[in-house]
């Protein structure tokens, strides 16, 4: 077994663990805080661990080690938080028939934990500033001052106030992933992902945070320790839930500044409409086969809304998105690298070109317009008077309990679906990505039969 602990350990308790009669030989690796390291002086460690995917793949790891090395068990613990001098930093047991394959096991975890697991360890020292440390190889450390990370931009952009800044992404895919990864290594202090999706390999091609080993991972995750990863000196947090009006208020008010790096329109509005609701400045971006746009919302503004145009949120079936036309990995991260900059500009500057002007690009032809932003006088949005639409209509799949049916609508007719209105039971209706569901659903409603709902996501997320 594998577990993380804030406690120190307790040697014998772990050792008792691991008897048994049967085993020849137990051997133990433990793992210290020493006072020292390449010269300085130390005077205790700090370990992050991201724990999700430390506890997976730590548990990865042991079963390797059983495998490999004919083991009866295994057992690790790693530590978090803050250690003093002398105490124990990562203990592992293995025991065996044969002593070799006991010394092998336990050497091959350590190997395996420091290359593999996301843990930051920051060391504190007695005559210099604390250190991030990074173990490479397993055999030596790489160490730098916060400083030397931004220095090649802090002549183009006040660096504090990229620290200070708290910005929060809306979607980890095509958008979010090159947004993501130029907002962290800018230095943005605080940065939140919303992601309800796991990882698909139809992904990869165009969502450079993720590895096909990483296929079935929840998407906000991987994204947060990649980030971490890359970025030691900056806060990230994972919110694994699909937007909804319920959770959005009070997720928003912990950021200031929301990228919009979603792909369907009701998403889209819903995001929009939070964000003149609770003053939020919105950079948002969209993509469409080989074309995209950038604009940059400031509530109570003079550049106008969504709503100044559309009153009434799009039907996601009348447009197209990359599962239906397909879209190329580098449309995508030239947009969202673009978005990041505006979102880096208003940091730094309170404004930025998409705010007066959207920004439509043709990555094919290079052809690129921008069009200034315009106010509807009448427009209520704009005059801060916003309602937030609702929508029990859909719903996630957690929320189908032993009340709802699931139907798959797939290779029925609607007149089919039009049988089950009598039901007892509420009916959630699933398409391939819920578009025509939630259609149906509608149209049921529309005639009274209330108890029809549209699986949120459609079949992708069963």
């Amino acid at each position: 077994m594998f577990s993380i602990s804030n406690e120190n350990l307790n040697r014998d308790e772990l050792h008792t663990k691991l008897s048994n009669d049967k085993a020849g030989a137990i051997v133990v690796f433990e793992g210290w805080v020493r006072d020292h390291n390449e010269g300085k002086k130390v005077s205790s460690l700090e370990y992050q661990v991201y724990k999700e995917l430390a506890l997976k793949e730590g548990e990865k790891i042991l079963q390797e080690a059983r495998e490999k090395f004919n083991l009866h068990d295994v057992l690790s613990v790693h530590r978090e938080g803050h250690l003093k001098l002398g105490e124990i930093a990562i203990w592992i047991g293995a025991t065996a028939s044969h002593r070799d394959d006991a010394f092998k096991a336990t050497r091959y975890v350590i190997d395996e934990i420091k290359h593999r697991l996301p843990v930051w360890k920051k060391e504190h020292y007695v005559d210099h500033k604390a250190d991030w440390v990074f173990c490479r190889h397993h055999s030596h450390h790489v160490h730098f001052e916060e400083s030397d990370f931004y220095k090649k931009q802090t002549t183009v952009v006040d660096q504090m106030k990229l620290t200070n800044a708290k910005v929060l992404v809306i979607g980890a895919g095509g958008l979010g992933s090159p947004a993501l990864l130029a907002l962290a290594s800018a230095g943005v202090g605080k940065i939140g992902i919303v992601d309800f999706d796991k990882i698909e390999i139809s992904n990869i091609h165009r969502q450079p945070l993720f590895t096909p080993n990483l296929v079935g991972e929840k998407k906000a995750t991987v994204a947060a320790v990649k980030l971490q990863e890359l970025n030691p000196f900056i806060q990230i947090k994972a919110h694994n839930l699909r937007l909804d009006a319920k959770n959005g208020e009070a997720l928003f008010k912990d950021y200031e500044l929301i990228l919009d790096c979603t792909d369907n329109m009701h998403t889209k509005f819903l995001i929009h409409d939070l964000c003149f609701k609770l003053n939020k400045p919105l950079v948002s971006a969209s993509v469409y086969k080989e074309e995209g746009q950038i604009r940059t919302f400031i509530p109570l503004g003079d550049e106008g809304c969504l709503r100044c145009h559309s009153k009434m949120t799009p039907d996601d079936a009348l447009l197209g998105n990359c599962n239906d036309f397909g879209v190329l990995g580098a449309t995508t991260q030239v947009l969202g690298s673009l978005q990041a900059s505006e979102a880096i500009h208003f940091i730094n500057e309170s404004k930025n070109a998409t705010l007066s002007k959207t920004l439509f690009m043709n990555l094919k032809t290079l052809f690129q317009i921008q069009v200034k932003n315009t106010k509807n006088p009448e427009c209520l949005i704009c005059q801060g008077q916003v309602e937030i639409e609702s929508n029990d209509l859909e719903v996630d799949l957690e929320e189908c309990d032993e009340s709802f049916m699931l139907l798959d609508i797939r290779e029925l007719t609607d007149e089919k679906v039009r049988q089950f209105t009598n039901s007892d039971k509420k009916i959630a209706l699933c398409c391939h990505r819920g578009v025509r569901s939630k259609r149906l659903a509608e149209n049921l409603r529309s005639s009274g039969h209330q108890h029809f709902y549209s699986l949120k996501g459609g079949a992708t997320h069963l």
